[in-house]
């Protein structure tokens, strides 16, 4: 039977993962980049929202996780209350889907800021295909680390960690005790230009869709060193602590420019080295940048590795093809589960920045690509958390530890919250990010005709 290498990542590995998935440059990026484009002056009040809203789907995954280890992560929390039938399968698909977002976006998010930088620091026009080239390297990026087993993909989650933090803290910190323009509106949700649907948009595609890689590590169950405490702690404090981290940049961005320069600041599509030059010139902004794309091309380090092992153990439940469940015998990896996301990335990435820069040009195209893959990550981790969420009753039932408050009632509130902020985030939009809708539709129904026809089969196998 394939094995994934046991006790290969211990509690300080796990945290560190988990924080490059949540990915501290991100804010210095793309985070703060959407939500001031949704949410203006009250940006930084969406990053406490956003933990909120988080903080109450985190409660299932937090119990879940010291009942079951196992590398299909959700799905297996699901699987492990309701019981083997097409629900469980099919929420493994959303989920695959759902991790599989992060690392289209974060190679567009490398190929769109280089024009984006040469434009906004040096007043350059670049070749319309330098981002396309780049965005392929960062996904090739993905494969080979994943490929070459989970030990390579925690060191550079920990040097990328521990250097976005320290060198962003510093940067945001200066900026803070700098800036004439330090004030508390912008924790007034009443001031959000665009009302409750900008505000929530820019909670939805800002900090939620950041805070969203938290639980990643879930994945890793199979190779973590007592998964069942350190695999729930890493999560806690990953989350609480950039949660923290990213409201406080957020604030620094915000009051960096007078309150009637916000919305030029957004449009420059790099409000964090526009605040950042200004206050300590353009190669402090491009060091602290490159700092920032180390972490952008180690998060997707993560989402990659967490969607490999979706497929390894869909593969192994006989839902996906068996060629899927291999583990390389020299690196410990789920080789071709490996290889499978390395191709569909690639393919979703390139047709879908083509059919936006087509239409909307580079800079605009690349955005668009992000905001759309944005979206739909949030719609399906949103999806497969507000079923776990649902499922977490059925679990402590059946051990006999069944809490109304803490099993029933505050994931409810966590699976409300998410629909509220579904609602909000879908209400206003227009072409291109309507496409969205249709797309997930049809995800879904093809995940549960796959799992209800796959489930059938291995039952008919079994007897």
């Amino acid at each position: 039977m394939a094995q994934l290498k046991k006790e290969s990542l211990g509690f300080i590995g796990l945290v560190f993962l988990s924080i490059a998935a949540i990915f501290p440059g991100s804010i210095y990026i793309i985070s703060s980049t959407t939500s001031l484009t949704y949410a203006g002056i009250t940006a930084p009040l969406t990053f406490i929202i956003g933990t909120l809203m988080m903080l109450t789907n985190v409660v299932a995954v937090y119990i879940f996780s010291t009942k079951i280890a196992n590398a299909g992560g959700f799905y297996k929390f699901v699987e492990s209350a309701l019981g083997k039938n097409p629900v469980p399968y099919a929420t493994g698909l959303i989920q695959f889907l759902g991790q599989l977002c992060p690392v289209i976006i974060s190679a567009t998010v490398f190929g769109w800021l280089i024009p984006v930088t040469a434009s906004s620091l040096f007043n350059k026009t670049l070749p319309y295909y330098i981002p396309f080239i780049a965005s392929l390297a960062v996904i090739f990026f993905v494969f080979a680390i994943s490929y070459l087993g989970i030990h390579l993909s925690r060191d550079f989650a920990i040097a990328s960690g521990v250097l976005q933090i320290i060198a962003i803290l510093i940067v945001s910190l200066y900026v803070i005790f700098k800036s004439p323009y330090n004030t508390p509106q912008v924790f007034n949700i009443k001031l959000a230009p665009q009302g409750l649907s900008g505000f929530f948009l820019g909670t939805v595609v800002g900090p939620y869709t950041a805070y969203i890689g938290y639980s990643s590590v879930v994945h890793f169950g199979e190779e973590a060193k007592l998964p069942n405490s350190t695999i729930k702690k890493a999560i806690i404090v990953s989350l609480i602590s950039l949660a923290a981290f990213e409201t406080l940049v957020m604030y620094a961005i915000t009051i960096g420019v007078p309150p009637s320069d916000l919305s030029n600041l957004a449009s420059s599509f790099a409000p964090a080295l526009v605040v950042t030059s200004k206050y300590l010139g353009i190669y402090t902004a491009l060091a602290v940048l490159i700092i920032a794309l180390f972490g952008q091309i180690t998060s997707p380090l993560v989402f990659g590795n967490a969607a490999e092992r979706v497929l390894f153990s869909l593969s192994r439940d006989g839902i996906m093809p068996r060629f899927l469940y291999k583990v390389h015998e020299k690196y410990g990896s789920p080789s071709n589960a490996s290889i499978t996301v390395f191709i569909i990335a690639l393919l979703a990435s390139l047709i879908t920045q083509i059919v936006m820069v087509h239409y909307y040009g580079v800079l605009q195209g690349f955005f668009y690509t992000v905001v759309f893959w944005a979206l739909i990550m949030t719609v399906m981790n949103l999806g497969y958390h507000a079923i776990v969420n649902q499922s977490l009753p059925f679990l402590t039932k059946k051990l006999k530890e069944l809490s109304i408050i803490k099993h029933i009632i505050v994931p409810i509130i966590g699976t409300i919250l998410s629909i509220i902020a579904w609602y909000y985030s879908f209400l206003g939009i227009g072409v291109p990010l309507i496409y969205t809708i249709p797309f997930m539709i049809v995800w879904i129904i093809i995940a549960i005709i796959i799992a209800t026809n796959r489930y059938k089969k291995t039952v008919k196998t079994n007897f």
